[in-house]
């Protein structure tokens, strides 16, 4: 069974306080009487489901492209929470033996917060949650908002965590289909040059 978990880009779509929305735009148009259909799209690196590299945060840290894909495809295990708070260290302890991967499946995705406008209040990764997970060997993270990190922070101490320690983050998933567990994943960036991001299709198999 496979799952999409990634969000469709479309100019409605909820975006970061401060950044601008996809813009649809058409270079050629066949009902304007041209040869063919041809859009350009503008949009920042971090809009809707995409993966946020180490030099997001980090300087001189590795790019999109120097992400090995055997850290974005592999075994990955999608965690439930279903309390409407930060992301704590004790949910991080409770990881099974031998998880690499983890995508966090809460009340973001459960309630539909991805689908309307930008919610301050979403559930995000605490600054103990991710001291925990580098603690643990995870090599990748998943969060099913816009930001792996609490709104309001000013030191952002989940990407300076992760992203310090060489972990990818995959933000902007839609996890609602996606039952806690286990599940094979195949997470694709497009290939951008010296990026610090990148919007990624985002699949589950089962």
């Amino acid at each position: 069974m496979l799952i999409d978990v990634t969000l469709a880009v479309r100019p409605d779509m909820p975006h970061w306080p401060g950044s601008t929305s996809p813009v649809c735009e058409w270079e050629t148009r066949m009902d304007r009487g041209e040869e063919s259909d041809a859009s350009k799209w503008t949009l920042s690196a971090h809009q809707g489901t995409h993966v946020d590299a180490p030099s997001h945060f980090i300087p001189g840290a590795a790019g999109i492209e120097d992400i090995p894909l055997d850290v974005l495809c592999g075994p990955v295990h999608v965690v439930g929470i279903p309390d409407d708070s930060p992301i704590r260290a004790d949910h991080v302890a409770e990881l099974p033996a031998g998880v690499e991967r983890v995508l966090f499946r809460t009340t973001n995705s459960t309630t539909g917060r991805l689908f309307k406008p930008f919610d301050p209040g979403y559930v995000a990764v605490s600054a103990q949650a991710a001291e925990a997970l580098v603690a643990k060997g995870i090599r990748l993270v998943g969060i099913d908002y816009l930001s792996v990190e609490c709104f309001g922070t000013t030191d952002f101490p989940a990407h300076h965590t992760l992203l310090g320690a060489g972990v990818p983050i995959i933000e902007g998933l839609d996890l609602a289909a996606a039952a806690p567990g286990h599940y094979q994943l195949t997470c694709l960036p497009i290939r951008l040059t010296a990026a610090e991001a990148a919007p990624a299709r985002v699949i589950l198999t089962r």
